[in-house]
C-alpha cells in the first residue's frame, strides 16, 4: 500500500482540478501495469491524507476511474481492475487537448458560438444518434502558444446537458467540464475521417488559406454526445 501511495502524485500549482489529477496520476498507473489486477487501493482517508486533499476530491478520482472500468468497489474497498489495452486505445481516448500538450504546447481554448440547434444530417450516422431532437453547438478554437490549430464543432444532446449553452467552458477540455458539472463521462465512440477544403468562415479563424486541403474527424459518442472537428 505504501509503495502505491508513493507513486500517486499531484501538483497543487496547476489549475487542473485536484481530482482530475488524481485520477489521471491512478490512470497512468493503471495502464503503465504498476498497479496490479485486483490490488487493493488507498482508502479515501489514507490517500486523503498522503495529498494533503480532502476525502472529497479522492472519492471524486475514485468515482470517475469506476465510470471508466478502471476501478470497482466491494464493500468499501476499492480495487484495480484488469486493463486490455488494444491496438487503438489511444486513438479511441486521446482528447485534442491532451495531444497538444503531447506535442510540447500550451494548450488553450476558446468558445466563439454557443447555440441551440439541429443536429446536422451528416453527424447522424448511427441508429443511436437521435437526429430528431435539439442539440447544444459548441464552437471552440483549440491554441498551441496561442496559435489556432484547430477548431471543433461540438453537439451535445440539449436534454442531457441542460443549460450547457449558457456556461462558460474556456479554457478547460470539455470532457474535464463535462464530468465536474453533470457527473458523465464522455469516454468512448466512433470517429470517421475525410479530406475537405477548408472553407472560407472557418479558413478566416485559423489564419489558413481557404481551400487548404484538411483532414475532416467526425466523432459520434453514443447517447453522450456528437462532435466534428477540422485541423
Amino acid at each position: 500500500m505504501k509503495q502505491i501511495l508513493a507513486k500517486i502524485k499531484i501538483d497543487k500549482r496547476q489549475a487542473t482540478p485536484i481530482a482530475l489529477q488524481i485520477a489521471q496520476s491512478i490512470k497512468n498507473l493503471l495502464i503503465d501495469q504498476q498497479i496490479k489486477y485486483m490490488h487493493q487501493m488507498p482508502s479515501l482517508e489514507e490517500l486523503g491524507q498522503h495529498l494533503d486533499v480532502s476525502k472529497e476530491d479522492v472519492k471524486q478520482a475514485y468515482h470517475r476511474l469506476i465510470v471508466e472500468n478502471l476501478l470497482h468497489q466491494e464493500h468499501g474497498v476499492y480495487y484495480a481492475n484488469y486493463i486490455n489495452l488494444s491496438s487503438d486505445y489511444y486513438l479511441k481516448v486521446t482528447k485534442l487537448y491532451d495531444v497538444i500538450k503531447s506535442l510540447g504546447l500550451t494548450p488553450s481554448i476558446k468558445t466563439i458560438k454557443k447555440r441551440v440547434t439541429d443536429l446536422p444530417h451528416g453527424l447522424a450516422l448511427d441508429p443511436l444518434i437521435d437526429p430528431n431532437i435539439p442539440y447544444v453547438q459548441l464552437k471552440r478554437i483549440y491554441y498551441g502558444n496561442d496559435i489556432p490549430l484547430a477548431l471543433m464543432d461540438i453537439y451535445l444532446p440539449q436534454e442531457s446537458f441542460k443549460g450547457i449553452e449558457t456556461m462558460n467552458f474556456d479554457e478547460k477540455p470539455l470532457y474535464e467540464a463535462i464530468f465536474f458539472t453533470y457527473g458523465k463521462l464522455i469516454s468512448s465512440g466512433r470517429r470517421l475521417m475525410s479530406v475537405i477544403n477548408l472553407p472560407r468562415e472557418d479558413a478566416k479563424i485559423l489564419n489558413a488559406a481557404v481551400d487548404t486541403a484538411s483532414y475532416q474527424v467526425v466523432s459520434i459518442e453514443i447517447g453522450r454526445a456528437s462532435c466534428r472537428e477540422r485541423v
